[in-house]
């Protein structure tokens, strides 16, 4: 039983300590409320997907929308915090430790040892942004896959362009620019991902640019959890897992040679899990090198 629920009681406990941590670190109760909090609702999610398996993609859209959402306007457009890869340049030109920097250590370089890039498919409010409205618009003819090449030139123009503003003004040291500022990026953002979605394939800002995708997926591949084959010789190649994928990955493949997903772009939605007829996935925790 304990080994069943041992990815929620992961997310709380972890989630919970990493709370505690920046409250002792900020002397802010807020950051040990917003922890424990998103470690709470994901623990519920990963629970009510265990007890509940027919409804998972359901509760995980709706767990997304509600940590994804009060991340972003209750923090972002309310509280005055931008979580965006530009703002922990910012931060670091001003000389300060704010919350985009806590949010990527802890997400994008902690958690990728443990779940991966789970937080893109159950925190991020682009991300879930990007799913409400996948099959709302044109599926693109030949989906392409990730380019190293373009994501890290993107991550490079991010740096170079957050340098260059930092001198200008700096939105960490003037409140004002802020606020225009994390509007006018997630407002980018979006229209990059929607507009290119209908020639690149689903979530093409996450799989082509996504900055925070480049860093972690370097650690995911170390996970403890990961989507591993538990009936391979039972798949029939069908390609239903692929055809699921909202990354592009090529699950199949792994599948038939047996091996966990540890492919860096894995956002683990259990989308190919939920998909698979002969029901040969499963989400499993395991030694990180295998």
């Amino acid at each position: 039983m304990i080994k069943k629920f041992a990815l929620p009681l992961l997310l709380a406990v972890v989630f919970s300590i990493t709370g505690l941590g920046v409250f002792a670190y900020k002397t802010q109760i807020k950051y040990l409320f917003l922890f424990s909090g998103i470690g709470t609702a994901t623990a519920l999610g990963a629970c009510l997907f265990i007890l509940i398996p027919g409804k998972k993609q359901a509760i995980r859209r709706i767990i997304q929308a509600c940590i994804g959402g009060t991340l972003f306007i209750g923090l972002s457009l309310y509280g005055n915090v931008n979580f965006q890869a530009s703002q922990i340049i910012f931060d670091l030109s001003a000389g300060v430790v704010a919350g985009a920097l806590i949010q990527f250590l802890i997400a994008r370089i902690v958690m990728p040892f443990f779940i991966g890039n789970g937080f893109c498919s159950m925190a991020c409010w682009d991300g879930a942004v990007f799913e409400l409205i996948q099959n709302r618009i044109p599926k693109a003819i030949k989906p392409r896959k990730r380019s190293s090449l373009v994501a890290w030139t993107y991550l490079l123009g991010v740096v170079l362009l957050a340098t260059g503003i930092s001198f200008v003004g700096n939105p960490a040291i003037h409140e004002s620019y802020r606020r225009y500022w994390i509007i006018g990026e997630n407002i980018m953002i979006l229209g990059l991902g929607v507009g290119l979605s209908s020639f690149w394939g689903s979530r093409a800002y996450c799989r082509f640019f996504c900055p925070f995708i480049t860093v972690s997926g370097l650690l995911s591949r170390f996970s403890i959890f990961k989507i591993a084959p538990v009936k391979y010789d039972s798949c029939t190649g069908c390609g239903v897992c692929n055809k699921a994928c909202p990354m592009l990955v090529d699950v199949r493949d792994s599948v038939k040679n047996n091996q966990r997903i540890s492919n860096r772009t894995c956002i683990l939605c259990e989308r190919c899990v939920d998909a698979c007829p002969e029901k040969c996935l499963k989400l499993a925790p395991d030694f990180p090198w295998k």
